[in-house]
């Protein structure tokens, strides 16, 4: 994935001329832009991505908005080396190197998550772009997971006054509303405030099912001395879907054989519905206390909300011999509501320092999160007819099938409360003019309390996971580079005996070069990679009694090659691309996690053939997945994209999603899944005051 070209923050600014002068060093140039590209996410130094000794993509605001990804899962899967599982219409997980991403960060906070994927559509309105460092990033996140890590970035208050208002209509009556204020309050700019917000309702190819979400974020900024700046702001992502899968189509049959169904097949029933409501707040003081030197205060409070309807099918569908009827499927309704909350408090002073008669840079931080969560449920009795046999396929049903069943009162069936301190740190040490060393390490102490379904799920647990990393300046606009991190990844899940697994831990090894062109337009990049784990969380059984799915701790081995390109080829044109090719088995030669592909590429043009026109196409391709005797073949597919700028206030878009029409499955991280959307169509008009 192309790089992006972005000014840094002003805490990560040269302070000197010599800074200055060493930062023109570090520019890259991509889609017109000019600027440093400073890779925060990785390191919390204020490093280029020629710098970084880890792999780094970002998907810029451009980006989204000529392809029209306004959802997180779609902008995802045009990042090298990162697989989308959407396993359900409302439930997605994401990988990379073969394992979960479960580390997100937001302008460079971490937000621990353990408990796993993503639920509901994240709408993208929200975000400038959208950075993810691949590898184990223990550094900030804390927990070292091999996979990576994503760091969105809010859009924040440029100073200039800027509006932008979008109208978009596309296929299955998708409606959707966006819009971007960018207002100085002050004459100077040095106040200054940004809402952005969206509103999206539509059907889908997807039987009964239909989907609407509003998101809406500010961000004021503000320089309250001329050392001490003030930063806050407030998201909010409300969403409801009805007629939602959970679980999806059973794939296999009694005789082994695997099922198939048209592209809109479900199996929800009309009364299924999943509701989500989501808030995030922060405020953030930085304060400039010596030349080079700044010091960060931040809080973060975060709440999550669902309220679910939901119908789950089980069992292996069994053809009668005699009269071709199905049978063999069983129903699970379910009713939940949990809730997630909690406190991030962050502290850091990073700056520079003279060693070696050079300038060096250092951080040092600490976080505690404190973070409570709570799980609901209305139980249905098991002798309502919505537990019984379902007779035929989900190919064939309507939706009416199942009548809603008669849940009882809420009741609590978890409550369980996570605290963690994290003490990080690290310094990139100039050795010489061409060698540069990367030192830090991140110390995890986490203490969880908390019952589920009548188990226990405490536990303690801490570890320290150092990270090493060095750079070497080959040619100029050529760096070799290679990196260590030790793994430490808390889980949530718990074993087969219903105890908590506890953390995977772990090594991961990174090399590689990175090469961009006298002025930075064209960047390139290829990385070596392995990564050890033992104590991987990975499905075991299925306890029905409780709804919870229990796991193996497994050892997982993977390693690797990743290659990225990304920049101007020539004035008109830009290209955006990516391979991956791994192995992964237990160390000992029997594959593991086998939904997960081997081999995967992404590639995006767009072409400037005259002013006001651009042109575009994105595909992205993996190889065949299986889980059990259950296949996906190999597939690729395209988008095309044409934008027409009608003047300076006017600009149309114009998407084609899936061009060929092709057929396949989203996710095979379960033996269940579903058929993705096949072709559409999204147009839209862009009006900027």
């Amino acid at each position: 994935m192309a790089v992006l070209a972005t000014s840094p923050a002003r805490a990560e600014g040269a302070e000197s001329a010599a800074e200055a002068d060493a930062a023109k060093d570090r520019t890259i140039v991509v889609n017109g832009q000019t600027g440093q590209t400073v890779a925060t996410g990785a390191t919390g130094l204020a490093l280029t991505i020629m710098d970084t000794p880890q792999s780094v993509s970002v998907v810029d605001r451009k980006f989204l908005d000529d392809f029209a990804l306004d959802e997180t899962n779609q902008l995802l899967r045009y990042v090298t080396g990162v697989n989308v599982d959407q396993v359900e219409t409302e439930r997605t997980y994401y990988n990379a190197r073969g394992f979960d991403i479960i580390d997100a960060m937001i302008d460079g906070i971490s937000l621990p998550n353990i408990w796993g994927p993503t639920i509901g559509a994240q709408d993208s309105v929200m975000w400038d772009n959208v950075e993810v460092v691949r590898g184990a990033n223990a550094l900030l996140t804390g927990a070292g997971n091999p996979s990576g890590t994503i760091n969105y970035h809010r859009r924040h208050p440029t100073g200039e006054r800027h509006m932008s208002a979008e109208l978009s209509y596309g296929s299955w009556n998708k409606k959707r509303a966006e819009f971007d204020l960018d207002l100085p309050l002050t004459a100077d700019g040095k106040w200054a405030v940004r809402v952005t917000g969206a509103a999206q309702d539509g059907d889908s190819y997807l039987r009964s099912y239909h989907h609407r979400r509003t998101a809406i974020s500010g961000v004021l900024d503000g320089e309250i001395t001329p050392n001490l700046h003030l930063s806050a702001g407030y998201m909010r992502q409300d969403g409801k879907s009805t007629g939602v899968m959970w679980g999806a189509l059973p794939l296999q049959d009694s005789n082994g054989n695997q099922l198939e169904f048209d592209s809109s097949a479900s199996t929800t029933m009309d009364w299924t519905y999943w509701t989500t409501h989501d808030q995030t707040a922060y405020g953030q003081l930085t304060w400039d206390f010596a030349p080079g030197w700044s010091a960060r205060a931040h809080v973060t409070r975060k709440y999550h909300s669902e309220d679910s309807r939901l119908f789950y099918v089980y069992g292996t569908p069994t053809q009668d011999s005699q009269t071709g009827a199905w049978g063999g499927l069983y129903g699970y309704p379910g009713y939940y509501a949990p809730v997630a909350k909690g406190w991030i408090y962050d502290g850091s002073v990073q700056g520079h320092y003279r060693l070696f008669g050079r300038d060096q840079q250092l951080t040092l931080g600490v976080q505690r999160t404190v973070g409570t969560y709570e799980y609901y449920g209305r139980p249905a009795d098991t002798s309502d007819p919505s537990w019984g046999e379902i007779p035929g396929l989900p190919g064939s049903w309507t939706g009416s099938e199942v009548a809603l069943p008669s849940f009882g009162a809420l009741v609590q069936q978890e409550h369980t409360e996570d605290r963690q301190w994290r003490l990080r740190g690290a310094t990139d040490v100039a050795l010489t003019g061409q060698l540069s060393v990367l030192l830090g390490a991140n110390y995890l102490v986490e203490k969880t309390r908390g019952i589920s379904f009548g188990v226990s799920t405490d536990k303690n647990e801490k570890a320290l996971s150092p990270f090493v990393g060095v750079t070497y300046k080959a040619l100029p606009g050529v760096n070799l580079y290679a990196s260590y991190s030790s793994i430490f990844a808390p889980q949530a899940n718990l074993d087969l005996d219903r105890k908590p697994l506890g953390a995977a831990k772990g090594k991961s090894y990174e090399a590689g070069i990175k090469a961009q062109t006298p002025g930075g337009g064209l960047f390139g990049s290829v990385a070596w990679f392995r990564a050890e784990q033992s104590n991987l969380a990975d499905a075991g059984s299925y306890d029905t009694a409780t709804g919870q799915t229990l796991y193996n701790g497994i050892r997982a081995v993977s390693r690797g090659v990743e290659a990225e390109v990304g920049g101007k080829i020539t004035s008109t044109l830009t290209i955006q691309a990516g391979a991956t090719t791994l192995k992964m088995d237990d160390g000992a030669g029997t594959q593991v996690r086998t939904y997960v592909p081997r081999n995967t590429a992404n590639l995006a043009l767009r072409w400037n053939p005259v002013e006001p026109l651009q042109l575009g196409a994105a595909v992205k391709w993996q190889d065949t997945i299986y889980s059990g005797t259950v296949r996906q073949g190999d597939y690729a597919t395209l988008q095309l994209q044409a934008g027409y700028k009608l003047n300076e206030n006017v600009q149309f878009n114009l998407n084609v999603a899936n061009v060929t029409n092709h057929k396949y499955l989203t996710s095979l991280y379960w033996t269940q899944a579903y058929y993705a959307a096949p072709r559409n169509v999204t147009g839209s008009v862009r009006v900027t005051f």
